[in-house]
């Protein structure tokens, strides 16, 4: 084999590997945004104020995990909430529910395997 077929056979599959990887990179962040918009549209169907905003930048006394979407639909009905969060930073969707002189944050991560 000459020294050019090398040549182009080796920069081929260098491309090919940098096209691979950054699909790799941006396909997950994309289903990401995906899902999260399909879940901010449902939000705003059902008559919810969805704002992004992070979690940290509230003092939160006391947090519930939520392990399904329905069951933070069902508590942000049953709460009486009028805003939903979400926040990109920990991927998650949450209310706030003041009780007392506390505030409890209900949070839904929309990744699997996240548990901050």
């Amino acid at each position: 084999m000459s020294k050019y077929k090398l040549f182009i056979l080796s920069f081929s599959i260098v491309c090919v590997g940098i096209v691979a990887v950054g699909l790799f990179y941006w396909l997950p962040e994309l289903l990401v945004e995906r899902k999260l918009a399909s879940y901010i549209e449902r939000l705003e169907k059902k008559g919810y104020c969805v704002e992004e905003h992070l979690l940290s930048d509230f003092h939160v006394d006391d947090s519930i995990r939520m392990q399904y979407y329905s069951d933070l639909t069902y508590a942000a009905n049953w709460g009486s909430a009028d805003h939903v969060y979400f926040d990109r930073k920990i991927q998650a969707i949450y209310f706030l529910k003041p009780i007392g002189d506390k505030l409890e944050a209900y949070i839904f991560y929309f990744i699997l395997g996240r548990d901050e």
